[in-house]
């Protein structure tokens, strides 16, 4: 059997089953993969519903922060005029203190006035006394008697017995009522300033009693407010943590979606070109039995030619040909502006935009006649087909095939490059009948 109809054969009995392959596997595995997507949304929704709740009870603690440092500052503050009371009560304290050793200076001073007085006092006495004595016996058990004390009969019998002591005994009783009201003064200047001092004292007591309480009450305040603020602190950093951590199981979660999402993504690309090869290897199947009804029509027409039957024998037919590359047509048959040269120059096939490496396959089925470096065409395969037909691949980057080698249809004899006059990675393919250039166009579904 020829080896074009084991092709066609294995293929028609290969690509049913391909074709009604993992058609129920596949859409589980999409369904399944969806319905991740969907649960890792939900469960990033969760998370991002758990990160609000932490942001308002993380404002909420800023907010109770920023009240507790209003309130220690508002208790600074009032300590601040407390210490200005202070400073202004210790102030007074000291000038109070110098008034009282002034004061203690001013009674020891009266004291000492009064007792020189108390003797002068005790002298005159006993110098009115004897002149009293000599007058009325009597006076001399009431020793303050010449003394003035508001009593009519006293002051009475004082002015008389005044008059009878004569101006010496005047001049006594002028200098004993003098000294008397010094001593007074004196005691009472020493009796109101120790007041002053005791006063003054009372006040700076109370002012440090007040002062120890405030401190003691600011003192506790501020422990209090410490230790809330560390409390809040702690709570602040511990939700902002718990936010980072969050945020990192939602970029986890993110990341499993956009992997599950490329594991589709490839998925698709996988069944896109499994569905691609598939078409191809019907193609080809197609091609290849195209391929054996023109062979045996070569042969029937080579038979008649050997038998001298002239009359009935017609062109050889083209082949199907196979699309060599997967890229785009980028440049066509016919008169064009070289990309190199400039000008107007005959272009013998059609370009197809691919990338650097890309498979080239065999158009149709025959033998390799030509491989090798060719100017301007860079690496160069040419593919004989029979009949007349050939195709030529050029600008390739390596060969995949070796001079007079049979190729089949569809199979990768080059791979795409730059060689030759390029200005980029590109296959330029070329559909000869006896070396005459076709356009591709008309044998390509392009």
């Amino acid at each position: 059997m020829p080896k074009v109809v084991r092709i066609v054969v294995l293929l028609a009995v290969l690509l049913p089953l391909a074709l009604s392959a993992p058609g129920a596997a596949q859409d589980n595995f999409f369904e399944d993969r969806q319905q991740q997507i969907e649960d890792k949304k939900r469960e990033i929704e969760e998370k991002r519903q758990e990160q609000l709740a932490l942001q308002r009870e993380s404002l909420f603690a800023i907010r109770e922060l920023d009240v507790t440092n209003a309130q220690i500052e508002e208790v600074d503050q009032h300590l601040n005029q407390v210490n200005s009371w202070i400073a202004a009560a210790e102030t007074r304290l000291r000038a109070l203190e110098l008034s009282r050793t002034a004061a203690e200076k001013r009674v020891a001073d009266a004291q000492e006035r009064a007792v020189d007085l108390e003797l002068e006092i005790a002298e005159i006495r006993v110098q009115l006394q004897d002149q009293v004595v000599a007058i009325y016996l009597d006076l001399v058990y009431e020793p303050n008697f010449l003394l003035e004390d508001g009593d009519p009969n006293r002051n009475a019998r004082r002015q008389f017995y005044v008059e009878e002591l004569g101006a010496d005994a005047q001049v006594l009783i002028d200098r004993l009522r003098r000294a008397y009201d010094d001593q007074q003064a004196s005691v009472q200047q020493a009796e109101q300033a120790q007041t002053e001092i005791g006063q003054a004292q009372t006040e700076i007591n109370d002012a440090l009693t007040e002062l120890a309480d405030l401190l003691e009450a600011q003192q506790k305040l501020q422990e209090e407010w410490n230790r809330k603020r560390e409390l809040l602190q702690a709570r602040i950093a511990l939700e902002a943590q718990e936010q980072s951590d969050i945020e990192g199981e939602i970029s986890g979660l993110e990341q499993n979606i956009e992997e599950i999402e490329d594991e589709i993504e490839r998925e698709r690309e996988r069944i896109r070109l499994e569905e691609e090869r598939r078409k191809r290897e019907a193609e080809l199947a197609r091609l290849a039995e195209l391929e054996r009804q023109r062979q045996e029509d070569l042969a029937r027409l080579a038979e008649q030619e050997r038998a001298g039957q002239f009359d009935d024998i017609q062109i050889p037919a083209p082949p199907e040909f196979f699309r060599p590359v997967v890229g785009e047509v980028v440049s066509g048959y016919g008169n064009r502006v070289h990309p190199i040269f400039g000008y107007v120059r005959f272009h013998a096939g059609v370009d197809f935009a691919n990338h650097m490496g890309d498979p080239i396959f065999a158009a149709a089925s025959g033998t390799v006649i030509q491989v090798k470096s060719r100017e301007g065409y860079g690496n160069t395969i040419i593919v004989d087909h029979g009949g007349g037909w050939s195709t030529l691949y050029a600008h390739l980057s390596q060969y995949n095939v070796s001079l007079n080698q049979q190729v089949e249809i569809g199979q990768t004899i080059g791979f795409v490059g730059s060689t030759g006059w390029s200005t980029g990675p590109h296959l330029h393919f070329e559909v000869r009948y006896r070396g005459s250039p076709r356009d591709p166009a008309k044998y390509l579904d392009l």
